[in-house]
């Protein structure tokens, strides 16, 4: 083969070998892209749901102290306001 035509061959190989890589570069970043937000809208309804679970849980103690004929005995570690710590 002459140096021109595999010149030619190898610069014909280099354009359409440039165009699929970049489509395919294109394609990946697009798939990431949608990963990342599927993700983050998957964490958003994880961290609302463990909210929820949250608030549930503190409105079901609050009733239980609420429904307990005698306040809770308290600790020895509880202090009030201006109490020492000796």
């Amino acid at each position: 083969m002459r140096k021109s035509a595999l010149f030619a061959c190898g610069l014909a190989a280099g354009v359409i070998l440039s165009q699929t890589w970049r489509d395919l570069t294109k394609a990946g970043i697009k798939l990431g892209i949608r990963a990342g937000n599927k993700a983050r809208e998957f964490s958003q309804q994880a961290l609302e749901d463990l909210g929820d679970i949250a608030a549930e849980a503190t409105d079901e103690l609050r009733a239980e102290a609420a429904s307990e004929p005698y306040p809770p005995p308290r600790s020895e570690t509880s202090f009030e306001q201006g109490q020492e710590i000796n």
